[in-house]
């Protein structure tokens, strides 16, 4: 299989080979020009503010066409963590709520509902079956009490995809929200924000961007009316009124949880990589990954490594987790050789992405064999 975009569009990556978009994106040649078309854009002073704005508005328009939504439930904050840390912090939690999380979760989506435990919230944590968990695992734990379920949409750990759209069909006959993590999704499988409540996500893993931008799409159908409780000049509609030492409103759409300007060299940085991504097609990316993917799982189990990633394609995306005990140790050895993978925690990790084609997972499969031999005599 080629990649579905030539190697050259890359920053050294004709002298690597990269398994490691679950953590990070390689640079994109495109990525450093609109940076510094920031830097220049900054001279014009007024001038670059409004192309800053442009750029801004570009973003949300890009990031809206990839969840089916509006760009006015976009915002853009500083870094996924903040975006749910901002919610847990936001909503108006009572001793006895709880909230549903899993056991396969990211940190980031973890602490802030520990956070809560002291003022009586209890946190649910659904444990994992296979490395997987299923949408009726989630559901199981929800009640009367439910207040919040959060999920990734793809598992940092395991690479599983979790079926969060029938958790939120469910979800809708009840008070509960629901969270969705897309970090690890979005910009290679297809995400939607009518099928949750927030949709978070970073932005220099799969969408292709650098640090510093934290995406939060707002479904207004249930969340209309939240209101966050951290603020900021760029919050409210009118920051200058003649009454603003007494009182504000909160914008109507996703505005009111941006407090301050975005990192707007990221935000250049995302405009370039979103175009690219939405002009090779987010469903062609999804059918790309999936069966360069199945071909990864296929060579390695030949040379004796499990997956803990399901098989199935609707069941993963562009992460592959195999059983490493010594994944960190290998994964080391790997980069000496320019090949660049995920060890830890017991596992490889392999993130399949658009720039990789048949010739990375062989020469992934064919290192991974001598090591082993290696380590064997």
């Amino acid at each position: 299989m080629d990649a579905l975009i030539d190697r050259s569009a890359f920053i050294g990556l004709d002298q690597r080979t990269w398994f490691y978009g679950g953590a990070e994106s390689p640079p994109l040649h495109g990525m450093r020009e609109a940076m510094n078309t920031y830097v220049a854009n900054r001279a014009g002073g007024p001038d670059g503010r409004k192309k800053n704005s442009e750029v801004e508005q570009a973003c949300k328009r890009n990031i809206a066409a990839m969840l089916g939504g509006r760009p006015e439930n976009i915002a853009l904050l500083s870094n996924a963590s903040e975006a749910i840390s901002m919610i847990a912090s936001s909503f108006r939690f009572q001793a006895g709520d709880n909230v549903v999380l899993n056991d396969l979760e990211f940190p980031s989506g973890v602490l802030p509902w520990l956070q809560l435990k002291s003022a009586g919230v209890e946190i649910r944590v659904v444990p994992s079956r296979n490395w997987q968990v299923a949408a009726e695992d989630l559901l199981a734990s929800v009640d009367g009490n439910t207040r919040m379920v959060v999920t990734s949409h793809v598992s940092y750990m395991s690479g599983a995809r979790i079926d969060y759209k029938k958790v939120y069909a469910e979800l809708k006959k009840t008070k509960a929200l629901l969270l969705v993590d897309a970090t690890q999704s979005l910009g290679v499988v297809p995400v939607t924000i009518n099928d949750a409540d927030f949709v978070v996500s970073s932005s220099y893993k799969w969408l292709m961007a650098g640090h510093g931008a934290g995406i939060l799409a707002v479904n207004p159908e249930r969340a209309d009316r939240f209101e966050p409780r951290n603020i900021g000049w760029r919050s409210v509609e009118d920051m200058f009124s003649d009454t603003r030492f007494e009182h504000f409103r909160f914008f109507s759409d996703a505005r009111r949880f941006e407090g301050g300007y975005p990192s707007y060299p990221t935000l250049y940085a995302m405009k370039h990589s979103t175009d690219l991504l939405l002009s090779i097609g987010i469903d062609r990316i999804e059918r790309h990954v999936l069966e360069l993917g199945g071909k990864l799982i296929e060579s390695m189990k030949r040379i004796g490594y499990e997956p803990m990633t399901p098989e199935k394609p609707e069941l993963r995306a562009g992460n592959i987790s195999f059983v490493c005990p010594d994944g960190e140790a290998f994964a080391d050895k790997l980069i000496e050789q320019g090949t660049y993978v995920w060890g830890g925690d017991g596992r490889l990790r392999a993130s399949v992405h658009f720039y990789n084609n048949s010739d990375d997972v062989a020469r992934l499969v064919g290192q991974l064999a001598a090591i082993a031999s290696e380590r064997a005599s």
